[in-house]
């Protein structure tokens, strides 16, 4: 297991230097960034990430989305403990979060357009326009980049000055497993017991439970499996 940490622990950071580099920012000072947070495997390591390795002002969100998939308290729950740890653990930060709720068959539009969306809101926050809206979300099709960008881009229409929407992810190894065991390895031992990643958990008197069937709990057993192998665990 140490190998695999010292292999992987800096693969994250590389993304993010990677993006700030592509969009510019690589030696800038004093930057103000947004990172949207859902509580998952990838934003969680990116929150670290982005903690540790810069110096820069980081504003945390979350958008609680109550829908029908009923994921809503199992990610609330990762959100609160994983933020929690953060704050007793890293160094200073802000946290905001909002309530959308949306009963219907189906989920209803998609979430990084969501994501985009809510940005913009608490960008209208703060005190000074932030320089970068980061998300850990890299599995998306091009039509929803393409809807989510397009929300984006009209919130700052009439501004003088807009936010890069960086996504790290975007930047490293294209083999999923690989990019997944980079993101895993990231952060610190404790968070990596904090996350939430499956899609449509069972709630039970105990806690919640992952489904293990949905692509997001296929995702996490096949990284497990093979961190079992590549460590010689049985």
């Amino acid at each position: 297991m140490e190998l695999l940490e010292e292999l992987y622990k800096l693969k994250t950071k590389e993304s993010i230097d990677i993006a700030l580099k592509y969009h510019g920012l690589l030696h800038q000072k004093n930057q103000d960034f947004i990172l949207m947070y859902s509580g998952g495997m990838d934003s969680v390591s990116l929150a670290w990430s982005l903690l540790e390795h810069t110096d820069h002002n980081v504003h945390i969100h979350s958008i609680h989305l109550d829908n029908i998939e009923g994921r809503f308290k199992a990610e609330a729950q990762a959100i609160y403990q994983s933020i929690n740890w953060l704050k007793d653990n890293q160094r200073e930060f802000e946290f905001s979060s909002c309530l959308y709720s949306f009963k219907n068959k189906y989920p209803g539009g998609r979430d990084m357009a969501l994501a985009m969306f809510q940005a913009g809101r608490v960008a209208a926050t703060m005190s000074r326009m932030p320089t970068a809206v980061f998300s850990g979300d890299y599995n998306m099709s091009k039509e929803e980049s393409a809807e989510a960008y397009s929300i984006f881009s009209a919130l700052f229409m009439n501004k003088r000055t807009k936010p890069v929407w960086a996504a790290p992810f975007d930047y490293m190894n294209r083999v999923p497993l690989e990019r997944s065991l980079g993101v895993y390895f990231a952060m610190p031992e404790q968070l990596r017991k904090l996350y939430w990643s499956c899609r449509k958990p069972k709630e039970t008197p105990e806690g919640y439970l992952a489904c293990g069937v949905c692509h997001a709990c296929e995702r996490q057993h096949a990284m497990k499996k093979a961190i079992k192998e590549r460590s010689g665990e049985s």
